[in-house]
């Protein structure tokens, strides 16, 4: 019976622990960016649950032609800009975002595929659709040292090729190219 008891207790005290109260509990923050390159349009759309979780959705639309069916590398770069006509288009947005001691704007660097940005592949089909969802407790959308809005803001960045998340290797091995880009905002409520 004690057993049962002290059980009992421990429940309750996990429940109570790991509920919040009202006061605590802030309103989800949400973020979007309209992603645009030569062929190709989409958006991402970002939530951060209450519980420090980011909520990711990619779609992406194209000529097939312009963004190939199969998988593409998806990542978040290190700043908010995206500038198409460079000679290399879109690197203006930086490397992978990986703030901290590990951090490396070199995406083909021993912490490849372990930057806080990098986000699964997308499948695009042979209509040049795509949609991609994924969970993320590796950067926020909230004032912290792993918020995508530090002082030069962050971008998504569709690869030409897919992503093998594999550490070292060359450029095509995480992603090649960049072929589409879209600025992350904040969502004003």
């Amino acid at each position: 019976m004690k057993l049962i008891y002290h059980l009992a207790l421990i429940l309750l005290l996990l429940i109570s622990a790991c509920s919040s109260s009202g006061e605590n509990v802030s309103k989800n923050v949400q973020a979007k960016a309209a992603i645009a390159g030569p062929g190709i349009t989409g958006t991402l759309k970002a939530t951060q649950t209450a519980n420090g979780f980011v909520w990711v959705a990619v779609e992406l639309q194209g000529d097939p032609k312009v963004i190939t069916p199969g998988l593409h590398g998806v990542h978040i770069h290190e700043k908010g800009v995206c500038e198409a006509q460079q000679e290399k288009p879109f690197s203006s947005a930086g490397g992978h975002f990986d703030p901290g001691p590990f951090g490396s704007s070199t995406p083909v660097e021993k912490n490849h595929p372990y930057h806080l940005g990098d986000l699964q592949n997308i499948k695009v089909s042979v209509l040049g659709k795509g949609r991609m969802e994924t969970f993320s407790n590796s950067f926020t959308l909230t004032d912290s040292p792993t918020s995508l809005f530090d002082s030069d803001g962050s971008a998504v960045i569709v690869h030409k090729l897919v992503d093998q998340k594999k550490a070292g290797g060359t450029a095509d091995e995480a992603g090649g190219g960049r072929q589409a880009c879209g600025v992350i905002q904040l969502v004003k409520s």
